[in-house]
């Protein structure tokens, strides 16, 4: 069953918690520090609930949310976070999360990302959805998409 992509709601924030504390998301995090779940919700509600440029997008199934996508605004750019359920890897989820979420976000935005090294399912799920890879560091790729 393919997942359905949406936007995020406030209803969701404790889900797409339990996704950025599972041990897979905390090794390839900017910050591995597990986040505890009120300073979660609030960071949640202060971000995305209320309008500003900030977009989260969640992939779905039977009412389980089993990854999340997030742009946040950097000014002239997105910077993008993306996350999918362990118990869900290796099943394209990422890819398709990602390539639908940008597809309903709708900007002329250019959109960043910052990825681990050794994240390999990451890189290829940037790459297969057009990101070009832009510098590079001691544990980073930097992709950069912009739009046609």
């Amino acid at each position: 069953m393919d997942p359905i992509i949406r936007p995020a709601q406030f209803s969701d924030a404790e889900q797409i918690w339990e996704i950025r504390n599972e041990p897979a998301s905390l090794a390839v995090a900017a910050n591995p520090e597990a986040i505890p779940l009120a300073k979660h919700v609030a960071w949640f509600e202060n971000k995305y609930s209320k309008p500003q440029n900030n977009f989260c997008f969640v992939a779905e199934i039977d009412g389980k949310v089993i990854g999340y996508c997030r742009f946040d605004s950097e000014g002239d750019h997105y910077l993008n976070s993306i996350a999918v359920s362990s118990s869900m890897h290796g099943n394209g989820i990422g890819t398709l999360l990602l390539g639908q979420s940008i597809e309903q976000l709708r900007t002329d935005k250019p959109i960043h990302a910052e990825v681990r090294k050794h994240n390999l399912a990451s890189v290829k799920i940037f790459e297969r959805n057009g990101f070009k890879k832009i510098s590079e560091d001691e544990e980073n790729f930097y992709y950069q998409l912009t739009p046609i």
